[in-house]
């Protein structure tokens, strides 16, 4: 009884102070409920379910009992995990959607990764999500959902756009180690021009408790409060999920008006962000990438899942490619889409940067394991249905809309024969092992090359030199016995790219401890702790043919082996890494390093979608932060008139300062996965010296090459033609695939080279312009001539459906 007199007494004290109102000067918080449930992360993706579960009952229960309370959720997978296991639930949640008091967040099918994943992956992420939203509920989410990820690249403004997501919501910039980020409303410019109306949490966080200890702090550091009045607050307990607890509520309710505090009321994101919009035209501009100075081990961690998501995103788009040379009805649009589901889950902003536990990635393994399996069968399915089977017969199908000129891998039961085009001289097949040949084609784009079995391979010749020496008519590469390149000469434009005494395909081995978030921080201090350099495990040999010649290193590393086969073709630049590395390190990161004779003062790297430019020097805190960066299929550094390039089929962290590439390869973290990337590792860089500046020479094609090679389909003849065809130099076909819910093909065409471009398309189809969802129709575009010119803006992304023609 004494106690409860106590409480009454404490009441009566402190109601003359909570009746005092707040300053009418004092700001506005929009206060959302929310609960960010991390999809694989300290747990595997089957407790999310259970997570789901229990945090979607908590807050209907939280909804019935305080009438003014709103509530918000992101990721479509999400609430299909709870149709799907907990159906009595979910129509709780769709009646709750309906009273407007439950909003749905995120154009996203989940919260992704934005660094790694290409643009065609981010494309996809809205079209599943803000599908499934429309069909399921009936309403159309118009904002960028991602508090929680580690960087943004400056294609994505477009790409939200014009998946209509006009509106972004994020925090993670006030994680920066180095400097401040300036805004917490702005508007994001990107690449193409296009804007995203920005609210970064003034908070900090979005798992936030509605304290006057964060509310008071944030009301003092919002940047933009003599442009608007009121900000964002999202509360509620997160990544594990569970949202807010009752007393959050509670205290909520105290705060609507008190002395001393932001003004706290319930609201919905949509509807702050519609009055924030109103002072758009005040509001400050950032332009290009939103570059996260923190978590940049997130770059390289897990290599394994980051080499599946790279091979898993051009394969489907070679088999969607493919695929679309049959009748539409033919089509196998459930197993592309279950397909594409594996690939969009695994992107999950803890995932595919590798900061979740082993049994996420043991999981994502065999779900990888099973896509490309399915997708094999796909393609030989395909290829039954076009090809006609010939026993004496290969046919290689080029899935990108630009000649592929390169080395393809014989399958092992080639069995030493030649090849022969019909009609033309035979083509040159190396053996350089047992049961592996190699042979130097040319399949132009979008089509289809069959070659016959004549005469029988050539036989390499196999040297032991000190100092082996790979040359052609265009170049001469120069290593030493330890795979170091020493003298990289163009012949052709009569230029050294390597420095005198600082050889490149350098490896080193850093001890690798950041102070804090292991998996996922890179400290700039790495560079001081240099712990070994590649040595000689044994002696190197030359493999020389008239395809290309090998150089086959054997090298050792701290506790790990290193084995290399370097090979440049016959009328190539390009030389090539292949390399397997047996990792048996622990917190360390492994590099390789190619400085390079050029003055640039900017790096040129591609990005989802397109590519930025970045300044190689530290002139500014700024500058200096970008000490590891992520880059997509190569990296360049360039003069006016020639550069060089480091191109990867799966590699994402990159330093750039300098005159030197220098790629980050593999990492040993011990926290959250204590056995995090040991074991084989497979990968391959190139190195390609060129005329011309990055843009305007042909690094991005030979990108694309290295990281797609031509399907094979041993035992099939055929030519048969795609239903279009490209002509352009600098617009690429990303995507050619069954529309989503019509009975047609879609194309996506995207600008690449940063200028205006145009494109011609020859077909024999109707083109109708559409949206990037295919919500909306555009106009259709026909030409009596069997070809169709589009323009383009630098970096401009357009999808188009190609339709029958009409019957007159």
């Amino acid at each position: 009884m004494e106690k409860t007199e106590n409480v009454a007494s404490a009441r009566a004290e402190l109601a003359p102070e909570l009746a005092r109102n707040a300053c009418s000067s004092s700001m506005t918080v929009t206060g959302l409920g929310h609960a960010h449930i991390d999809t694989g992360y300290m747990w595997p993706v089957r407790e999310t379910v259970r997570k789901c579960g229990r945090t979607f009952a908590n807050q209907i229960n939280l909804l019935e009992k305080y009438p003014d309370y709103v509530f918000g959720a992101s990721s479509p997978l999400h609430y299909l995990f709870v149709k799907r296991h907990y159906p009595a639930l979910y129509e709780k949640v769709k009646s709750c959607v309906r009273s407007g008091r439950w909003e749905l967040l995120g154009g996203m099918w989940i919260e992704s990764d934005c660094n790694i994943p290409c643009g065609e992956s981010l494309v996809r992420q809205f079209l599943h999500g803000k599908n499934f939203f429309r069909d399921e509920f009936g309403i159309e989410v118009k904002n960028l959902w991602l508090p929680d990820t580690f960087g943004y690249p400056a294609s994505l403004p477009q790409i939200a756009k014009l998946a209509g997501c006009p509106n972004f919501v994020s925090q993670k910039m006030s994680w920066n180690q180095m400097n401040s980020f300036p805004y917490h409303a702005f508007l994001w410019r990107g690449l193409d021009g296009s804007e995203l109306l920005t609210h970064f949490l003034p908070e900090n966080s979005y798992i936030a408790f509605v304290r006057p200890s964060e509310l008071i702090p944030a009301e003092t550091r919002f940047n933009e409060s003599t442009v608007t009045d009121e900000f964002l607050s999202l509360f509620g307990i997160g990544d594990g999920g569970g949202g807010p607890k009752e007393e959050y509520l509670e205290r909520a309710l105290r705060l609507r008006n008190l002395e001393g505090v932001p003004k706290f009321h319930f609201g919905r994101a949509d509807a702050f962000f519609e009055r924030l919009n109103r002072h758009s035209h005040s509001l400050p501009l950032w332009d290009g990438e939103l570059y996260f100075e923190n978590h940049r081990g997130t770059l390289t961690s897990q290599a394994r899942i980051k080499r599946d998501n790279r091979k898993l995103e051009e394969m489907i788009a070679a088999s969607e490619t493919l695929w679309s040379a049959l009748p539409v009805e033919t089509y196998p649009a459930e197993e592309f889409e279950r397909i594409w589901k594996i690939l969009l889950l695994n992107q999950f902003h803890d995932i595919l940067p590798g900061t979740s536990i082993q049994d996420v990635y043991e999981r994502a393994a065999c779900e990888y394991a099973d896509a490309y399996t399915s997708l094999a069968c796909l393609q030989k399915e395909a290829a039954t249905r076009i090809l006609t089977p010939e026993k004496e017969a290969i046919t290689f199908f080029n899935s990108l809309n630009t000649a592929y000129c390169g080395f393809v891998e014989l399958p092992e039961s080639w069995d030493g024969a030649g090849l022969m085009q019909s009609g033309t001289a035979p083509v040159s097949v190396q053996q350089e092992g047992n049961r592996q040949y190699a042979a130097e084609v040319t399949i132009p784009p979008l089509g289809f090359v069959t070659f016959y079995r004549r005469g029988k391979a050539e036989t390499v010749r196999e040297e032991h030199p000190e100092y082996p020496v790979l040359e052609n008519d265009l170049v001469r590469y120069l290593f030493d016995g330890c795979g170091r390149l020493l003298s990289a000469l163009d012949k052709r434009l009569k230029r050294e790219f390597i420095p005198a005494d600082c050889p490149a395909n350098a490896f080193s081995l850093y001890v690798d401890r950041p102070t804090v978030y292991e998996a996922w921080n890179l400290d700039k201090s790495y560079r001081n702790c240099q712990c070994s350099e590649a040595q000689i495990a044994a002696p190197c040999r030359v493999l020389r043919g008239s395809v290309r010649d090998v150089i086959e290193f054997h090298l050792k590393i701290g506790d790990s082996i290193i084995e290399q086969r370097v090979l440049l073709g016959k009328n190539s630049r390009r030389l090539d890494f292949v390399t397997a590395v047996d990792w048996r390190e622990a917190r360390k990161v492994l590099r390789v390093a190619f400085p390079v004779t050029v003055h640039a003062r900017e790096s040129v790297s591609d990005i989802p979608f397109g590519f930025v430019r970045r300044p190689t020097h530290t002139n500014t805190s700024w500058d200096a932060a970008r000490f590891e960066v992520a880059i997509h299929k190569y990296a360049d550094l360039s003069e006016a008139d020639f550069g060089a390039a480091l191109l990867n089929d799966c590699k994402y962290g990159c330093c750039l300062q300098g005159n030197t590439i220098d790629l980050s390869l593999l990492r040993a973290p011990k926290f959250p996965d204590w056995e995090a990337d040991r074991g084989e590792q497979c990968f391959t860089y190139s190195f390609l010296p060129h005329p011309n500046d990055a843009t305007t020479s042909t690094v991005h094609v030979e990108a694309l090459q290295l990281n797609r090679p031509p399907c094979c389909f041993d035992g099939f003849s055929g030519t048969p033609e795609l239903p279009v065809a490209i002509d352009s130099e600098s617009v690429e076909l990303t995507a050619l695939k069954k529309a989503e819910k019509d009975s047609c093909l879609v194309m996506r065409l995207v600008e690449r080279g940063g200028r205006h471009a145009k494109a011609v398309i020859r077909t024999t189809l109707r083109i109708q312009e559409t949206s990037m969802l295919e919500w909306e129709d555009g106009q259709v575009m026909d030409s009596s001539d069997g070809t169709v010119s589009i323009t383009f803006k630098p970096f401009e992304i357009k999808t188009f459906k190609l339709l029958e023609k009409e019957i007159s």
